[in-house]
């Protein structure tokens, strides 16, 4: 079974190139999303818009590549696809180009095509555009991207016109079975999902910490995010702003996510500062700094976000997926 990074690792800045360098360190390979701009540059984005990475209100596809090149993503560039391939074929590591615009498929197999990649998948929700692909060009692979779960026909149909199947992970039960040698379940997060779907003999799956997903996997560790929120949150922090001693930790968090409404920040077992005075808005985009002086052993910080409820965090939790 495949570990492939998603969009390169949690750690750093999403589908940057020192997002898949780091991830390329652990796993079998990236996934990573492709925009293409105005003037034809393929780069690599999940969103139209830089306004949720960058904070500023910038779309890709209606810019040159010279309006954008010179924002940084938390200090890291804008990648382009034709970067990424490079990266990756130096390194012998498969790659899951997944296409968000049904605009791009001719460009971006037109790049496959001239780094004659041996070990790869183009993946995407538009189906149409991935099987035209498939039938003008038998030797390409691609795979069927969706959240739902198929009916039997349904299956078939897929199977018949895709190479691999790219369910969420949460939609993957026995009526793969027999077929599951060509799955890629995502985002898997746990290890002990990881488990399940190395015995199965997934073709490979998708994790935004492949490091700890292979760990985890090699040392027969116990599951490592209990808590399925806690992953979004380590997403958040920026690495290079951490600052720590035996009493302080602190850090920068940046909202990737959807704007959120914060109504109470506190924590057990210490003192949490935030430099905003709760309640408040937390927007696409926006940095905040949390500063936590240890009291105790283990402190507990605890959120109360209007849109899911309250989340705690452990900080020992959050510090070891930080190592």
């Amino acid at each position: 079974m495949l570990i492939l990074g998603h969009r390169g690792c949690a750690y750093f800045p999403e589908n940057t190139l020192k997002s898949f360098e780091e991830a390329l360190k652990t796993s079998d390979g990236i996934e990573l999303d492709v925009q293409k701009t105005k003037d034809g540059v393929l780069t690599l984005s999940h969103d139209e818009s830089l306004l949720r990475l960058t904070g500023i209100d910038k779309n890709i596809r209606e810019s040159k590549f010279d309006e954008i090149k010179d924002i940084k993503i938390q200090g890291e560039k804008i990648a382009t696809l034709e970067e990424a391939l490079a990266l990756v074929k130096n390194m012998k590591k498969f790659v899951d180009i997944e296409v968000k615009n049904p605009e791009d498929f001719r460009e971006v197999y037109e790049v496959v095509k001239k780094f004659d990649l041996k070990e790869y998948i183009i993946s995407s929700f538009w189906h149409d555009g991935l099987y035209r692909l498939k039938k003008e060009d038998s030797k390409i692979k691609i795979a069927f991207l969706y959240v739902h779960q198929p009916t039997k026909s349904e299956l078939e149909n897929y199977l018949a016109k895709s190479d691999f199947l790219k369910p969420n992970f949460n939609y993957v039960h026995e009526i793969y079975e027999g077929y599951y040698h060509r799955l890629i379940p995502w985002t898997v997060n746990d290890v002990e999902k990881a488990k399940f779907f190395k015995s199965i003999n997934v073709f490979a799956i998708i994790s935004d910490f492949p490091d700890k997903i292979h760990e985890g996997i090699k040392e027969e560790k116990n599951m490592f995010f209990s808590n399925p929120y806690l992953s979004y949150f380590i997403q958040m922090i920026d690495r290079n702003s951490i600052k720590r001693d035996n009493k302080t930790f602190s850090f920068e968090a940046v909202n990737y996510i959807m704007p959120l409404h914060i109504e109470e920040i506190n924590i057990e077992g210490g003192k949490i500062e935030v430099n905003k005075e709760t309640p408040f808005s937390w927007n696409q985009g926006e940095r905040i700094r949390f500063t936590i002086t240890i009291e105790e052993e283990d402190p507990k910080i605890k959120i109360r976000v209007r849109e899911i409820g309250e989340v705690i965090f452990s900080l020992k939790d959050i510090q070891k997926a930080l190592v």
